[in-house]
């Protein structure tokens, strides 16, 4: 940073950790939270200008719209406009599906940059999607190790040419994995989307790496590209159900294999398929009392965690009640005592409601056997339910309000009223009637307000009388009222009117989103998607990365730490197969002479039973006291300890060697087994709650924030500290001082 430390606050910090399938990235550092946008790592060419687009994008032609209830002369002068006169622009709109891969091409594969231009406008994409500002917004990218040095040098250059951005930090995989977990040994197995990547650190330094699948792309087909990783899994899974169950595509089999049901069994070497598979005939009996795994180690280390059992007496032995009295099983009855106490009756009862009682508990029994065996565990079942959810886009026609919706509600108000309100307006018309009927006309309305009057408490029954009161009123008076039904019929022509406009052009239509869920049963294809060649190819790389390891004391820290991050180690059971596996293959129990002969330095022959001669016959070693050989190999072992302490003494020379750390090790008590006596896995950290819920399986975005915490906002730091801080990142003051090249010494890169 060049002087200017401390200068960005962490809500400032854009953190990007691209990945093969999808890409994780959060605007902010300060609350160490799981990743919060996670992006699909692919971009589409637009046909037309040859630029990428982050989205599907097509054309379609605009759907005309619905004619709206206008003036007919507006709507004349809209039809008398010639065709000519319209736009193709207006005809045509271009719609974004961001759902759909129609078209996309994915610009990273098995680690590799294959396509740096698409990347590139990616990476434009993911920073205008978060942040607005490039002035103020440092970068912190997470760089895979199939990453070149031109490739790296490539992205400093856009990214200071192009977004403007104030300093930038690329940082290994592998060690932001470290970051993230806070040891500084270990062995980080990243199982990806189509790569497997093995990197051994010790003290915070990569010593080792190994690869699976992360072979070069190009010239190359993707059915006969090698792969690795999580992809081979799903592949796996479609291949065995795709011929069993109908339907069975490449999104089945991805949610198949992130269910609960698709687990990696436990490494059984005895076992044909090297799995112990769940068989038809299996008894609930057998299946409640294995255990197996870290129940068995549980069981005899007395920390099991299982409840009190019920212990069903034996049948042969005798059973007694609460009273001491013993209980016969159906047997013959003590008549005497029966018939002393004088109570036959009540007894033969009492005996026959427990008999009945003992019928229900056996029904019980069998009930319950039948639950237990429904409660089976995933790994005793044949089959299983899988669950399938699916999204189905469709094209749904758009519900229009029509617009004279609002003109029948007076109407209807009004409809109503109309028996009362006819009465209204004959009580209120009757004086404009003609003189001579003056007379008749007062007698009638009389006779109505009295019946009004009697029907004004009760609404319903003036209801109920009206249609018997139209046909008792006279003949004239239907003239006289004749244009007030008339405009009661008009009331529903209204309501009809927004039908008929429907089938004058193509009506408008909109994308809308439905879940589908359908039930399947799987059988033991859940099992047998754990391809063994693919496991093996996993455990001879992580053997062969920590044994290339130059420097044998390094080994041990390595063998004692290992860490499965990446998605696909997120399968059920997958991590611990491969520690299995491990363990079983590559373990070596230390014996009293393997620790003697595993404290000799490599340079020291490791002495025999006897020394070859001049004449080729075997010299015997003096035998003394304690056996002869395992004296002399403890005492060539003190002795070689002895002398090479007594060589880093010197303060140079031929066998002073090197000096400084390198020298103080040689001085030291060192660890020289070439096979490894511990494999087990790093413990993780528990004070991150949201991650303990979330899984470390993502730790390296978590390293990734706490290395932008300290390479952009961390300020103090003493006069080595900011100068380690400075090479942590590449400030635009040392981009302008040293090019794009820069970024070889100031990155986190492990180089």
């Amino acid at each position: 940073m060049s002087g200017q430390t401390g200068k960005w606050r962490e809500e400032q910090v854009l953190v990007i950790c691209p990945g093969s399938s999808t890409t994780m990235a959060q605007l902010g550092c300060g609350e160490l939270s799981p990743p919060a946008h996670r992006f699909p790592t692919r971009m589409f060419r637009d046909e037309e200008t040859g630029q990428w687009r982050p989205y599907h994008t097509f054309k379609r032609k605009k759907a005309a719209a619905v004619p709206a209830p206008v003036v007919e002369g507006e709507q004349k002068t809209e039809e008398t406009k010639p065709e000519g006169e319209k736009k193709e622009e207006d005809e045509w709109e271009y719609v974004e599906d961001q759902d759909s891969d129609e078209g996309a091409v994915y610009p990273i594969q098995g680690g590799h940059i294959v396509v740096m231009d698409a990347f590139l406008a990616f990476l434009e994409h993911v920073h205008s999607s978060l942040t607005t500002t490039y002035h103020n917004t440092p970068i912190m990218l997470m760089a895979s190790p199939q990453w070149t040095r031109p490739d790296c040098e490539t992205l400093a250059r856009y990214i200071f040419e192009k977004t403007k951005t104030p300093a930038l930090c690329l940082i290994n995989s592998a060690i932001a994995t470290q970051y993230g977990l806070k040891w500084p040994n270990m062995t980080v197995v990243d199982i990806g989307f189509e790569k497997v990547d093995v990197t051994c650190i010790y003290d915070s330094r990569i010593v080792a790496h190994r690869d699976v699948g992360a072979g070069w792309p190009e010239n190359s087909a993707e059915e006969e590209r090698e792969i690795s990783g999580g992809e081979v899994f799903t592949r796996k899974l479609q291949q065995l159900l795709k011929d069993k169950i109908n339907g069975f595509n490449r999104d089945m089999a991805e949610q198949l294999k992130k269910s609960n049901i698709c687990e990696v069994l436990p490494y059984a070497p005895d076992k044909p398929k090297l799995m112990d598979l769940p068989t038809e005939d299996v008894p609930v009996a057998a299946v409640a009392t294995t255990t197996t795994g870290a129940a068995a180690a549980a069981a005899a280390s007395g920390t099991t965690t299982e409840g009190p059992k019920i212990v069903e007496p034996v049948a042969d032995e005798p059973i007694y009640d609460a009273e001491g009295n013993l209980v016969d099983d159906e047997g013959v009855l003590d008549v005497a005592n029966i018939v002393a106490t004088g109570q036959t009756r009540e007894f033969l009862a009492k005996k026959e409601k427990e008999k009945q009682e003992k019928a229900k508990k056996k029904g019980k029994d069998k009930e319950a056997e039948a639950n237990r065996a429904m409660r089976l565990p995933n790994s005793k079942r044949v089959k299983n339910v899988f669950h399938f959810e699916e999204y189905v886009t469709e094209e749904v026609p758009i519900v229009q309000p029509a617009p004279p919706a609002p003109a029948p509600a007076p109407a209807a108000q009004h409809v109503p009223a109309t028996t009362e309100g006819a009465k209204d307006v004959e009580m209120a018309d009757a004086p404009a009637a003609p003189p001579a009927e003056g007379a008749e006309k007062k007698d009638e309305e009389k006779k109505d307000e009295a019946k009004t009057e009697e029907q004004k408490p009760d609404a319903p029954a003036t209801e109920d009388k009206k249609p018997e009161e139209k046909p008792s009123e006279p003949a004239p008076e239907p003239a006289t009222e004749a244009p007030q039904p008339a405009e009661a019929p008009k009331a529903p022509e209204p309501a009809a009117a927004p039908t008929p406009p429907a089938p004058e052009g193509p009506v408008p239509t909109e994308r809308q989103t439905k879940r589908i869920r359908r039930d399947i049963e799987v059988g033991l294809e859940r099992f047998e998607f754990a391809d063994r060649a693919e496991i093996d190819r996993i455990v001879t790389a992580i053997y062969n990365a920590v044994q290339s390891i130059d420097d044998m004391y390094m080994r041990p820290p390595c063998w004692e730490s290992l860490v499965f991050v990446g998605n696909g180690a997120r399968i059920r059971g997958l991590k611990e197969n491969i520690l299995q596996t491990l363990q079983a293959r590559h373990l070596i129990s230390p014996s009293s002479a393997t620790i003697f002969t595993s404290e000799l330095p490599s340079n020291i022959g490791t002495p025999t039973a006897g020394t070859p001669g001049p004449g080729g016959a075997s010299t015997p070693i003096a035998s003394g006291p304690g056996g002869a050989q395992s004296g002399s190999l403890l005492q060539a072992a003190t002795s070689a300890a002895a002398a090479n302490a007594n060589l880093s003494v010197g303060p140079g020379g031929a066998q002073g060697f090197q000096g400084g750390a390198e020298g103080s090790q040689l001085g030291q008590h060192h660890f020289h087994s070439q096979t490894p006596t511990n494999i087990k896995l790093a413990q993780l950290p528990t004070y991150l709650s949201e991650w303990t819920k979330n899984g470390f399986e993502e730790a390296m975005f978590l390293g990734a924030q706490v290395a932008a915490r300290m390479a952009f906002c961390i300020h103090n730091f003493d006069a080595q500290g900011l100068e380690m801080q400075r090479y942590m990142s590449l400030s635009r003051v040392d981009y302008n001082e040293l090019g794009p090249k820069g970024i070889r010494l100031h990155s986190m890169l492990g180089w």
